[in-house]
């Protein structure tokens, strides 16, 4: 019978073990009310009641209670307890809106939730999570007004730093600028280790390629194989035209770092093909462009067309002509708005490769086509065709010896036609017209049409009255 009842007074005690603990107000009712949260028991409401009796006007210990029921997902507790902690300290605990604004976080109600850490913050002006908060939340509803919120911090705490919170805020709005002129204030050393990628990548991004290396630097002596910082190091020497620093990186990117750590990009294999080729190790440049064509895609912030373009520019620099218009024929035939630039650079590769050759028919050929790329380029940008009329006449003129077969009058004198009654003509309008108007005077006077020639002169002088060619046939008798 003495066992029995032992055994029953055993399972008495274990049974109200959490009810029999404190219920005083005190700081160990906390610790209480999470082990029953956690424990999940049927009776919770029954179980919870002494302690909410025993804390009614503790608004400290109520709000504990209400986080409790947060980080176990329970919203519904702890909403309600959240409520009794501002009806205990009417409406003037901090924290307790704090974790409403939370709650709305959680759902992504961005703007009910800055509401919540805007009462935290009347109830409590220098609580500086309570900014932070709002800062995060309200950044993706107006990343200024987010960041005007931390400078309200900065007034109420003085002793607070905020330029590099301010600069994570304006990265998540997509906004490199102001994040970076934050980022700036701060000295890099005292910048949060898991902001600096964002500083370097604001600096990569905005041009401040000194700033980007500074950042990946420090930041690789927190995460000395960590490949962010490692490949922009070698972006940013690059730009910096600090060639051995860039393959310092370079190397340590490709070959140093865990492979499973980083997944090489199309940027990746370009920038490598840069820094290879100002380094003069022609066929490791070449074979990293291929690469980087092999992975570039419509998503890719490198286009294809730049690798193409990129990749025909190395190959002219070689001397190998066919594969520098191979790849700048596929270059323009997959840039979806082909520019008057783009016909310019096709013709002075064709000119740039005939000036160079001894071959007078090669020469020619290729004079040739460089007209043919200023031709194209008048009949797809009309607005353009004085200007490439113009240059079509002078790639002519290169194969036509002392003027013998007048090739180019014909392209001078559309120049003419098209100028001359032009009346808002700028300066290099009028520099094409004078010298499209010096080659017809030329013309004519080989073709001994003296007077014709004194015409052209005298248009000449109304555009530059102190050309000497033109006063010289003026004067002629």
């Amino acid at each position: 019978m003495k066992a029995i009842k032992y055994l029953v007074m055993g399972a008495l005690t274990l049974g109200f073990s959490t009810s029999v603990m404190a219920q005083d107000g005190s700081k160990a009712d906390v610790d209480a009310v999470k082990k029953i949260i956690s424990s999940k028991p049927g009776d919770l409401d029954k179980q919870l009641k002494p302690y909410y009796k025993a804390n009614k006007k503790n608004a400290e210990n109520l709000v504990a209670f209400a986080r409790a029921f947060f980080e176990a997902r329970d919203t519904a507790n702890a909403r309600e307890y959240a409520n009794f902690a501002l009806q205990a300290s009417k409406n003037k605990c901090a924290p307790a809106y704090i974790l409403l604004g939370d709650m709305e976080a959680l759902y992504d109600n961005g703007g009910a939730a800055a509401a919540q850490y805007e009462q935290a913050i009347y109830a409590d002006p220098k609580l500086v999570e309570a900014y932070y908060k709002y800062a995060l939340v309200y950044r993706k509803i107006d990343p200024r007004g987010a960041a005007a919120k931390l400078d309200e911090l900065k007034i109420a705490r003085p002793d607070i730093s905020i330029d590099a919170l301010k600069g994570h805020i304006f990265m998540l709005a997509d906004d490199r600028k102001s994040a970076y002129n934050e980022f700036k204030k701060v000295p890099v050393n005292q910048i949060n280790p898991d902001y600096l990628n964002e500083f370097a990548r604001a600096s990569y991004f905005g041009g401040h390629f000194e700033d980007a290396v500074i950042a990946c630097e420090e930041g690789l002596k927190h995460k000395p194989n960590n490949p962010a910082f490692t490949r922009l190091a070698m972006f940013s020497n690059y730009e910096l035209k600090k060639y051995d620093e860039a393959n310092k990186y370079m190397h340590k990117y490709f070959n140093e770092i865990d492979k499973d750590s980083v997944k090489y990009s199309e940027y990746d294999h370009y920038y490598a093909a840069l820094i290879h080729e100002a380094l003069g190790n022609k066929d490791n440049a070449k074979d990293s462009y291929h690469k980087a064509l092999e992975l570039v895609d419509e998503k890719s912030i490198i286009k294809r067309w730049d690798i193409l373009k990129t990749l025909s520019t190395s190959h002219k620099k070689d001397g190998d002509l066919e594969n520098a218009i191979k790849y700048y024929n596929e270059f323009l035939s997959c840039k979806p708005e082909v520019k008057v630039d783009d016909y310019e650079t096709l013709a002075d590769i064709y000119s740039t490769f005939a000036k160079e050759t001894t071959d007078a028919a090669v020469q020619k050929d290729l004079y040739k086509k460089a007209a043919d790329a200023y031709t194209i380029m008048a009949e797809k940008f009309p607005v353009q065709k004085a200007y490439a009329s113009y240059k079509r006449a002078e790639v002519i003129n290169k194969t036509d010896k002392d003027m013998a077969g007048r090739l180019a009058k014909a392209d001078y004198q559309q120049v003419v036609d098209l100028l001359s009654e032009k009346a808002d003509r700028s300066k290099s309008e009028n520099t094409m017209l004078k010298y499209s108007l010096h080659y017809l005077m030329f013309s004519a006077y080989l073709d001994k049409n003296i007077a014709g020639a004194k015409e052209y002169a005298a248009k000449i002088l109304t555009i530059d009255p102190e050309y000497k060619p033109a006063q010289e046939i003026q004067n002629l008798k």
